[in-house]
């Protein structure tokens, strides 16, 4: 079969396709035929080295795929043969014609959700959907979403919507407002043409970015207010944000952080329950900024560094059945 290879961090063309044997189910475990392959931060994160999932080099990428189960192991319900599912990949590996998969893992996908529209959404909108949860969004609250052009920014825009908020859809790009306006912004601000006018408050703020500006719009939140950390494209925070918290200590706010890493596997097959759902009754809309094949994942993740993707990229390998 053929695989995505790292043998050293790097630029785009540091990806390789290689051929590798074909793999065989163990105890507990399927093997997948894939069909399709979600890309996005955390794979050009890991790409570059810069990513906790990637301490060293030598390993495929990939972190959330759909396909069909093809073979099975000692100890897995035959039921699961010739079933499509969705996975989310804690160890990457994705980036493959075929994946071995413990049982446990596997998330079976409805009739009525295709495997590019689970990958579409899949991680991203399993993270907002998490995140938006721990937040007491009551009806017309005002709820600013940074980096709302962002994978995981567009999902929260949407759930943020869905339960009730006024949504703020923080960008860059006056295209990509329109489009976020379409997804559920109530109003856009496009942060390199104005303020935000001046002092505006928000109850709610959800943040995918983090990084040396996070103190300003720490700012920008109302007293009782709620800010919550779900990504962190950015980088890190000043090394003196706690005196910000300090600083605000009489508004008493609560901070929030929400990671898919904290969620049990068992906790993301029902959380995917919960967004298949949502999903088929067209309350949450994947997006798809291209289907390319796996052979030009040089060129996709060219495109992902140039910032130039608005939603999903996803890879199509050509699995043998």
């Amino acid at each position: 079969m053929k695989l995505v290879w790292i043998a050293e961090f790097g630029p785009p063309e540091a990806l390789r396709i290689v051929d590798a044997p074909d793999p065989r189910p163990g105890p507990g475990t399927v093997v997948v035929a894939i069909e399709t392959i979600g890309l996005g931060y955390m794979d050009t994160a890991a790409r570059r080295g810069e990513s906790y999932l990637a301490s060293c080099p030598g390993f495929t990428p990939g972190y959330e795929v759909a396909g069909t189960v093809i073979d099975t192991g000692d100890g897995v319900d035959g039921a699961w043969c010739g079933k499509r599912v969705f996975a989310v990949l804690r160890q990457g590996g994705g980036c493959a014609e075929r994946l071995e998969l413990p049982a446990d893992e596997l998330i079976a996908l409805p009739d009525r959700i295709s495997c590019e529209d689970a990958v579409a959404a899949g991680l991203n909108a399993l993270v907002a959907q998490g995140a938006i949860a721990r937040l007491p969004i009551a009806e017309g609250a005002h709820v600013l979403v940074r980096g709302a052009g962002g994978g995981i920014g567009m999902m929260c825009v949407q759930y943020a919507a869905l339960r009730g908020g006024t949504v703020v859809a923080s960008t860059s790009s006056s295209d990509r407002g329109e489009r976020l306006l379409a997804l559920g912004a109530a109003s856009i601000w496009n942060r390199l043409d104005d303020d935000l006018g001046g002092a505006a408050k928000f109850e709610v703020i959800v943040d995918t970015i983090i990084g040396p500006d996070l103190p300003g719009f720490f700012d920008r939140l109302a007293t009782n207010g709620h800010y919550l950390f779900c990504g962190g494209v950015g980088g890190l925070p000043p090394a003196d944000f706690g005196m910000k918290l300090v600083e605000h200590f009489h508004a008493s706010p609560s901070v929030h952080a929400f990671s898919l890493n904290s969620a049990t596997p068992e906790r993301v097959a029902a959380e995917a329950a919960v967004l298949f759902d949502h999903m088929a009754a067209g309350r949450i809309k994947p997006v798809i900024d291209s289907v390319l094949p796996m052979t030009d994942i040089v060129a996709a993740h060219r495109r992902l560094d140039a910032g130039q993707a608005f939603g999903k990229i996803i890879l199509r390998p050509d699995a043998r059945p």
